[in-house]
């Protein structure tokens, strides 16, 4: 995780770097056996993991980070582009526990609205599941940190929207013209 607690920073994971190498060398190797094998059946097998392998070697390279956050909102980064959620427009952050192969394995999940399109009344929702290798840290960790994010922008809008709100939490000051004493109303 790139960033600091300090408020106003930014928060980034992305799949290690040694994880893409050794995606991008299997891919390699896989291919060097795809174009020896003898058998068709096995050589179409072994080519297809091999494709599968360099492209998520590639996406693990380029898509850099994968998930960045601050206070005011995430972005997620794929091969295509970065698409951006302002806090407002997430619904839930949190970590689903579960066993792959017997092992205890986690995952985030976030909720996320899209903006409305013109023609498209309601916005599109997404739920975004990210893993360890995809992020480069704990899921839970990650969420954690997601969570202070929102919480600082909550408090931030809280902020903004309290000093725009003029003077209508002030107390009565009374008019001496009515015979009315400070600080007291009717």
């Amino acid at each position: 995780m790139d960033g600091s607690d300090e408020p106003g920073a930014s928060s980034a994971w992305a799949a290690p770097w040694p994880a893409v190498v050794a995606g991008a060398v299997a891919a390699i190797g896989l291919a060097a056996w795809a174009v020896s094998a003898d058998d068709a059946p096995g050589r179409v097998l072994t080519g297809v993991a091999a494709v599968v392998l360099a492209v998520a070697a590639v996406i693990g390279a380029v898509a850099r980070p994968r998930l960045r956050a601050d206070e005011t909102g995430l972005a997620l980064r794929g091969a295509t582009g970065t698409r951006r959620w302002p806090w407002e427009r997430v619904d839930a952050v949190r970590t689903m526990r579960m066993r792959r192969m017997g092992l205890p394995t986690s995952y985030l999940e976030v909720e996320a609205r899209d903006e409305p399109g013109r023609d498209e009344p309601e916005p599109d929702s997404r739920l975004l599941v990210l893993g360890r290798l995809e992020l480069g840290a704990d899921p839970v960790e990650v969420a954690d940190a997601l969570q202070v994010h929102r919480a600082r922008a909550g408090r931030a809008r809280g902020l903004e929207r309290q000093g725009t709100e003029g003077d209508e939490h002030d107390e009565d000051d009374g008019d001496p013209a009515d015979g009315e004493e400070p600080g007291r109303r009717p």
